[in-house]
């Protein structure tokens, strides 16, 4: 099955490159001196980059899948822009107003 996209070789190296970060990673609790040079400082970092890191990527996902949708229904693509726009902001309003409303009655 022959791929014709000429971005399969950077799609390659980068999923080998994630393989080795992993291992690497992995690899680390295997030394104890490497495991005391990481303080709980620095794993709550990493911890929430990884964490902002996913949550971006979800998000993207999500606002181009409501793109799509927008589009496939006929709109022009301002439009569906505009309104996948602002149904992600109304999302988080929506969720924000739940949370205050949440916090608010306890």
């Amino acid at each position: 099955m022959p791929v014709d996209n000429p971005n399969v070789g950077v799609a390659f190296a980068l999923v080998c490159g994630a393989g080795a970060a992993t291992a690497l990673g992995a690899s680390v609790v295997f030394f104890p001196s490497l495991v005391k040079l990481a303080s709980r400082r620095v794993l709550a970092a990493a911890l929430g980059v990884s964490a902002g890191v996913m949550t971006y990527v979800s998000f993207v996902e999500i606002f181009n899948k409501s793109l799509g949708s927008f589009i496939d229904a006929g709109h022009t693509e301002e439009r569906a822009y505009l309104y996948a726009t602002l149904c992600f902001f109304g999302g988080v309003v929506a969720m924000l107003v739940r949370v205050t409303c949440h916090f608010a009655y306890d």
